[in-house]
């Protein structure tokens, strides 16, 4: 038995008694059409049981409607509500959310390439950096990209960041006003350059204020690695009262290994994290930490990707966003 072929956009018209281009101007949300020819189109469009194609819209339209999303692979808590959000966003904006995956930061433009390839409308790029060469290939093209929370510095790409450096003189202050000498920097080698980045501010003000601060290597983010690098940290038997972590996991782990190793928190250690995730509150462990402004910073993402889609220019610059401490029991 032959296939039948689906409806065409063509019947639909044929049937709604309108030309074709009125019919690809609904389904694609333009102005200038009335409602009761949207009704009619809509309604035929139902009873027929049309589906509008988007690759074909996209080839007429010359555009693809697609935002798409690169980020590293999404261990940490916080960046799955961030995806999530900015999925629910683009979808706002009557496009379609197309979401890659880096493994490694290193690999981010291996994978823009990959984007390249399905002409979209506009890049957010989650705390990872690119080379200041692909960015260079999406201006050729005129791709409007957003890089979030990674401090990058490449002309004509708009970043959107927290101050993170901000945060760790804030977390230091804060150690030092508690009475905390001895401090600890736990790092993170998945979001290396953030974390770095978080770890300058806290050494620089401790350094400041007379204390010298004790670097542990820079570990994959988990809680698994919080624990064990705080393990190793204790049978060394170095002398610290005090731990930033560049994440919320890490801090978590932290206190886990030091309550197994009878290491009172905050009596004996005080510690503080970073990303206020939801386990952070949870009554075992009322984690001291730093919440971001995550959706004034999405705002402010959104506002510049409507100004580019719409033709308009937009000033490519940095945008710092303070971080807010969040004072709970482990300090």
């Amino acid at each position: 038995m032959k296939k039948q072929s689906p409806p065409t956009s063509k019947q639909v018209a044929e049937i709604a008694k309108v030309s074709q281009s009125t019919v690809s101007r609904v389904f694609s949300g333009m102005d200038g059409i009335s409602e009761a020819t949207k009704k009619r189109v809509f309604s035929t469009a139902e009873k027929i049981g049309y589906r509008p194609n988007a690759i074909a819209r996209s080839l007429i339209l010359n555009r693809s409607n697609l935002i798409a999303m690169v980020a590293l692979g999404v261990q940490n808590p916080y960046y799955n509500v961030v995806i999530n959000e900015v999925a629910s966003r683009i979808q706002k904006m009557n496009r379609e959310p197309l979401f890659f995956i880096a493994e490694k930061e290193k690999g981010v433009d291996q994978i823009l390439g990959q984007v390249m390839q399905y002409r979209v409308d506009g890049i957010i790029v989650l705390s990872a950096e690119m080379s200041p060469a692909m960015a260079a290939e999406f201006e050729k093209i005129k791709t409007p990209m957003v890089i979030f929370n990674k401090l990058t510095h490449i002309a004509n790409v708009k970043t959107i960041c927290s101050d993170n450096e901000k945060a760790g003189r804030d977390a230091a202050d804060h150690l030092f006003s508690r009475g905390y000498r001895e401090p600890v920097f736990v790092g993170s080698s998945t979001f290396h350059i953030t974390s770095l980045t978080r770890e300058k501010g806290f050494v620089s003000r401790f350094e400041e204020l007379g204390c010298k601060v004790q670097i542990l290597q820079q570990i994959p983010y988990s809680y698994q690695a919080g624990k064990v690098i705080i393990e190793e940290l204790i049978k060394s038997q170095t002398h610290f009262d005090s731990i930033f972590c560049a994440a919320d996991l890490f801090a978590l782990g932290a206190i886990d290994q030091l309550r197994n190793s009878s290491i009172r928190v905050p009596e004996d250690v005080g510690i503080i994290g970073f990303d206020n995730i939801e386990f952070a509150s949870w009554p075992s462990y009322q984690l001291t930490t730093f919440s971001q402004q995550t959706e004034t910073m999405l705002d402010a993402c959104f506002a510049y990707l409507d100004t580019k889609l719409e033709g308009h220019e937009n000033g490519s610059d940095i945008q710092l966003f303070p971080c807010e401490l969040i004072h709970r029991k482990t300090t």
